[in-house]
C-alpha cells in the first residue's frame, strides 16, 4: 500500500520552501531600495514613489502566492485524507473477505489479507518472508512457478487453476486461485484471489466414489458378486465384435446346479444362498482376467471365454464339474454335496450373435440334464449360413 503520510510531509516541505524563497526575495528587494534611497538626493521624490510602488507590488505577489500555496496545501490535505479513508475502507473490506487476497512483488508477498494468513496458518510478519511457490506442496510447485512466469512475461494476464497448498503446520489444503497481473506505479505486481476448496474437493471425490460404487453395483449380482445379465449383454456384444475383427473364437459355458430346489427345501434358503455364493466364488477363482463370469438367473451361471475354442472350453467345464462334485459346500456344521450340469457352445461354430450362442449353450445344458445330470455336453447346433 502507498505510504501517504510520507508523501504529504514531502509536499508540505516543498511548498513551505517555495514560500520562504519568495519572502527572502521581497526582503532583498526592500533592502536594496532602502540602500538606494540613502545614496540618492533627498529631493528625488519620483524615485521614492517608484520604489514604494515596486515594494507594494512584490508584497501583493507574495500574498497571492502564499494564498495559492495555502490552498494547494489544503487541497493536498483533503486528497491525503480521502486516500487514507479509501485505504482504510479497502483494508477493512479485504480483511472481512471470505477469500484470501494477496499481492506479490519481486517473488515475495508484499500484501496479504487476514483470510490469506489464516488460510496458511502464518502471522503477517512470517508470511512476508514467503512467496507463491513456498505455500504449495512440493509436487505442485512447478505448476505455481509456471503461473507466476506466464503473468510476469505477459504470456497470460489472467489464470484460474488449482493446486495443493501447504499450511505452516504441514496440513495439505486444496486451493482454487484466480490470478492476474497489475501495475503499481513503476512496479509490476501480481494479484491473486484464493479460495480454500478442501471441503468441496472432498465432497466431489466422495460423490465420484459413490457414483463408481453405484455403477459397479448396477452390473453386479448382490448375492454372488458376479456380473449380472445387464453387464453380460454389453460385454458379450463387445467381445463378439472384437472376435469378428481379429478372427478368434469365443466360447460360452452355461451351468445349472442339479436339484437345487430340493437342496433349498431340505436345507433352507439360507443354505441355498451359501451354495450360490460358493459356486460363484469357484467360477471366479478359475477364471482368466479376460473371462466374463455372471449369474444368469436363479441357479444358472454363464462363463464367456474370449479366444478359447469349443474343445478347450469343454475341458474347462469338465474341470469345474469335477471340482464341484468332489467338494461338498460347508454350511455351518453341515456339508452339502452338490453337482452341476454344463452346456458348452462357441462363436462362430454355433452362432454369430450373442443370443444364438447362449441359446445353443442352454440347449446343450438341458441335454446334459436329460442324460443324467452332473455331466458336460457340447452344442451340436450349427450356425446359420
Amino acid at each position: 500500500m502507498p505510504d501517504h503520510p510520507h508523501a504529504e510531509a514531502a509536499a508540505l516541505a516543498a511548498l513551505q520552501a517555495e514560500n520562504g524563497r519568495l519572502k527572502k526575495t521581497v526582503q532583498a528587494l526592500m533592502d536594496r531600495a532602502e540602500r538606494s534611497t540613502t545614496a540618492q538626493d533627498s529631493g528625488s521624490g519620483g524615485s521614492d514613489f517608484g520604489r514604494f510602488q515596486a515594494t507594494i507590488m512584490l508584497e501583493e505577489q507574495v500574498k497571492s502566492r502564499t494564498a495559492k500555496l495555502e490552498a494547494a496545501l489544503a487541497e493536498n490535505e483533503k486528497i491525503t485524507r480521502a486516500l487514507r479513508e479509501s485505504e482504510a475502507k479497502f483494508r477493512e473490506l479485504a480483511n472481512q473477505s471470505l477469500v484470501g487476497i494477496v499481492i506479490t512483488e519481486d517473488g515475495k508477498f508484499s500484501y496479504t489479507n487476514s483470510k490469506f494468513n489464516e488460510m496458511f496458518g502464518y502471522t503477517e510478519t512470517e508470511i512476508r518472508t514467503l512467496g507463491p511457490v513456498d505455500v504449495a506442496v512440493e509436487e505442485d510447485r512447478p505448476k505455481v512457478a509456471e503461473s507466476v512466469g506466464k503473468r510476469l512475461n505477459g504470456e497470460s494476464e489472467r489464470l484460474v487453476y488449482g493446486f495443493r497448498g501447504l499450511r505452516k503446520d504441514g496440513t495439505v489444503i486444496e486451493i482454487e486461485i484466480h490470478a492476474s497481473s497489475m501495475q503499481l506505479g513503476d512496479r509490476h505486481a501480481l494479484i491473486s484471489v484464493l479460495l480454500d476448496v478442501t471441503e468441496r474437493v472432498r465432497a466431489e471425490r466422495e460423490m465420484w466414489a459413490l457414483q463408481q460404487k453405484l455403477a459397479e453395483q448396477s452390473v453386479r449380482d448382490a448375492l454372488t458378486g458376479l456380473y449380472n445379465r445387464r453387464y453380460l449383454e454389453e460385454a458379450l456384444n463387445r467381445e463378439l465384435i472384437l472376435a469378428e475383427r481379429h478372427d478368434y473364437p469365443v466360447s460360452m459355458i452355461m451351468t445349472d446346479i442339479d436339484h437345487f430346489k430340493k437342496v433349498n427345501d431340505h436345507y433352507g434358503h439360507l443354505a441355498g444362498d451359501e451354495i450360490l455364493r460358493a459356486v460363484g466364488a469357484l467360477l471366479k477363482r478359475n477364471a482368466r482376467a479376460s473371462d466374463i463370469y455372471c449369474r444368469y438367473g436363479g441357479e444358472e451361471f454363464l462363463l464367456v471365454l474370449p479366444q478359447m475354442s469349443l474343445e478347450k472350453a469343454a475341458v474347462r467345464a469338465e474341470q469345474l464339474r469335477r471340482t464341484l462334485s468332489a467338494a461338498p459346500i460347508r454350511y455351518g456344521a453341515t456339508a452339502i454335496p452338490i453337482t452341476a450340469s454344463f452346456g458348452v457352445a462357441a462363436y462362430p461354430e454355433n452362432g454369430r450373435a450373442g443370443e444364438r450362442i447362449i441359446e445353443a449353450a442352454d440347449k446343450a445344458l438341458y441335454e446334459a440334464k436329460d442324460n443324467g445330470r452332473n455331466r458336460v455336453r457340447l452344442s451340436t447346433v450349427a450356425a446359420a449360413a
